[in-house]
């Protein structure tokens, strides 16, 4: 079997298996950093006075400007085309345009450069999402689905780490050009690898897991499962997850005299870190035993970061401590609950679509950073970080309230 250019392939070799999802691990986190330089170097850039917030937060924004409606169309070839060769488009796409940031950093360059890093990234999700899903050895796929929610935290405790130490923050970008020019290189010769380990599927794949309806339309699967209800959810949930993750450190810098850029940023990887615990917790501690069902799952869990997200309307006033303990607390119930989407999300694999889904939902949250990234930043530059803070608490209450619209239809889409 050729990896990169057939589709209907897929791995029964364990070991082989595991290993390659190890590598697919290491290179999302890896991605997901490159795509957090500005995020994580934001502190630096807004202490130096080279760009203000807003200017930083509108180069975020038009990368996923872009990177949004290309996801979509990501997540159709995906379930079409090979994902590892749509993976290596994004990884040396993204190299480049990595590469004419660091050697130039004239504003406008900047913008196009990052536009150009956001639409060659069209399927990289979609894709590692397939691959994942459908192509790793089946008895290993639902924890390798749990697993791959935990690379972008990975990721953004690798730009903020990176941030926090490195001397200039314009040398972020040379590592991480170097880094995805060299996943591009291993990847290809780990396809190389992998070929003759790999299975031809099923002729027909839906039939194949006990699929009653897999000539059903897009429309009418999305709208029976609930998931154009839950798109407009993932939209203000990534606002909500972005804005605790990436703007936390600028805001207590800016909230509290003690707190520097370079302290800003180490306190954000405990609030990352705490968004991994959530997925943990999700994982071994409440899905299949409280949580029955996915959806319920997510309403709960917006619903219990609603107070903290309350409590942050006094930044500034209340102790630095509760200020990163109240994100905390938000990070672990937003990142708990994109595992139970991306449980969700699997659910699709029955009918050939969980890349389409993927790329959809992908688009959704990508529509979200561009609002936070942008949005938030204006919101907090002339209203101040407490009308920051009710945007969130609003937007939590409203998900939590469309979630539960969603219960019933994705209670009857999982039966079947």
């Amino acid at each position: 079997m050729d990896t990169l250019h057939d589709i209907n392939i897929h791995l029964e070799n364990k070991k082989e298996s595991r290993h390659f999802f190890v590598f697919l691990w290491i290179m999302y986190a890896l991605v997901y950093m490159t795509k957090n330089c500005f995020s994580s170097a934001m502190a630096s850039i807004v202490a130096e006075g080279v760009f203000t917030k807003s200017q930083v937060g509108l180069i975020t924004s038009l990368f996923y400007l872009v990177y949004a409606p290309f996801q979509i169309f990501g997540g159709f070839v995906a379930d079409k085309k090979s994902p590892e060769m749509l993976i290596k488009i994004g990884l040396i796409g993204g190299g480049i345009s990595n590469l004419v940031i660091f050697f130039n950093q004239n504003y406008y360059v900047i913008l196009v450069s990052w536009v150009f890093n956001g639409i060659v990234q069209f399927a990289l999700w979609p894709s590692v999402f397939k691959i994942v899903s459908s192509q790793l050895v089946r008895s290993d796929r639902g924890n390798n689905v749990f697993l791959i929610t935990l690379a972008s935290s990975g990721g953004l405790v690798i730009a903020f780490l990176i941030a926090a130490i490195i001397p200039k923050w314009q040398y972020t970008f040379a590592v991480s050009s170097a880094t995805l020019f060299l996943l591009a290189l291993i990847l290809h010769l780990y396809c190389k690898h992998l070929d003759p380990y790999m299975k031809k599927d099923y002729d027909v794949p839906a039939k194949a897991e006990g699929v009653k309806h897999s000539n059903i339309s897009n429309v009418k699967l999305f709208l029976m499962s609930g998931f154009f209800v839950l798109l407009p959810t993932v939209l203000m949930r990534e606002i909500v997850n972005q804005g605790s993750k990436t703007m936390s450190p600028t805001m207590l810098m800016e909230s509290y005299a003690g707190v520097s850029d370079s302290i800003g940023n180490l306190l954000n990887i405990l609030i990352i870190l705490a968004g991994i615990l959530g997925t943990f917790l999700i994982k071994f501690v409440f899905f299949g035993r409280i949580i029955k069902n996915e959806v319920t799952g997510l309403c709960a869990l917006l619903t219990f970061a609603v107070p903290f997200a309350a409590v942050l309307i006094f930044v500034g006033d209340i102790p630095v401590w509760l200020a990163v303990l109240c994100f905390c607390c938000i990070s672990t119930a937003i990142t708990g609950s994109s595992l139970l989407q991306s449980y969700y999300n699997v659910l699709f694999t029955r009918y050939g679509k969980n890349g389409t889904v993927a790329g959809i939902a992908n688009a959704a949250a990508s529509a979200g950073i561009v609002i936070q990234s942008y949005g938030l930043m204006s919101v907090s530059e002339n209203f101040g970080w407490s009308a920051v803070s009710v945007v969130l608490t609003s937007l939590l209450v409203l998900s939590a309230l469309l979630v539960a619209l969603a219960i019933i239809p994705s209670k009857k889409f999982k039966r079947g």
